[in-house]
């Protein structure tokens, strides 16, 4: 069993290498940070291509790190600039073809999260619920069991990503976890 637990969803490595250059970045991968990790995390920031795919339990213990350190709006930077440097670039031409046929509404971008993430995560399901024209709830499920308090600064970095990619000036208005899932509710001004 991988140090921090096995768990049932794996990070890809793409995912895992530009949120290690994200946290170098921003100077987040401090000696604090290194002290609460095992040998196996320290693998993985050295070669996080190493594997194709990361188990989840590793990446939780190292954003869960982080957060401890440097708390949630700086893990919340990391996340937005993980989304737009590493997977950015790889669903970038998706995103044109869905803003090219259906407009540049943010809700259009938040009903296909589940594809867009499909590059990072695996085990992990999204539900978009719009509650009105201009807000919606964003669900993020992770398997049953997973404690995912140390991803939801993530999460909102995502967010932050699908606003600027659609430009329009969006917020999250609030998050809570419900178990092992993450909601996020966001809205956005009229189009």
């Amino acid at each position: 069993m991988p140090e921090g637990g096995s768990t049932s969803f794996e990070v890809s490595s793409t995912y895992v290498g530009g949120l290690v250059r994200s946290l170098r970045k921003l100077t987040l991968l401090t000696p604090e940070v290194h002290e609460a990790l095992g040998p196996e995390h320290r693998l993985m920031i050295a070669s996080p291509h190493a594997r194709p795919w990361w188990d989840g339990g590793l990446t939780l213990k190292l954003v869960e790190a982080v957060l401890t350190v440097h708390g949630p709006a700086r893990l919340e930077e990391a996340g937005l600039d993980t989304t737009t440097t590493s997977v950015g670039p790889i669903i970038t031409p998706l995103l044109s073809v869905i803003g090219a046929i259906f407009g540049l509404d943010p809700s259009e971008y938040f009903s296909r999260v589940g594809d867009l993430a499909s590059t990072s995560v695996r085990n992990v399901s999204f539900e978009w619920k719009l509650t009105s024209r201009t807000t919606g709830e964003l669900w993020v499920s992770y398997p049953r069991g997973v404690a995912v308090p140390p991803v939801e600064p993530l999460w909102r970095g995502a967010c932050r990503f699908i606003f600027q990619t659609s430009r329009v000036p969006g917020e999250i208005v609030s998050s809570h976890i419900d178990g092992s899932t993450i909601i996020l509710v966001v809205k956005w001004p009229r189009g």
